[in-house]
């Protein structure tokens, strides 16, 4: 019978506080990566649209700066969620 109990009760995902702490980390850069995932390429096309009517390289520069920092935001939160998970 113990055997049975200790087997259908829940197990925690996360043992520690501090791998609980990195993995909602991860979850808020990847929140904020998620919208400029969208943004940061509707912004370069705007940028190269720009361009041919003879306004300026501002938007195509910030557009590819906002796809390289959303690069990185998503590594760095697939890096802190894969860090809680295997507990490094």
């Amino acid at each position: 019978m113990k055997s049975q109990k200790n087997s259908t009760e829940k197990q925690e995902v996360f043992e520690n506080a501090p791998a609980k702490k990195t993995f909602k980390n991860g979850l808020k850069y990847l929140a904020i990566a998620l919208p400029l995932l969208f943004l940061s390429p509707i912004i370069v096309t705007i940028g190269f649209k720009a361009i041919n009517n003879g306004k300026g390289y501002f938007l195509l520069v910030l557009g590819c700066f906002l796809i390289l920092f959303t690069i990185f935001m998503v590594i760095q939160a697939f890096r802190l969620i894969l860090k809680s998970l295997f507990n490094q």
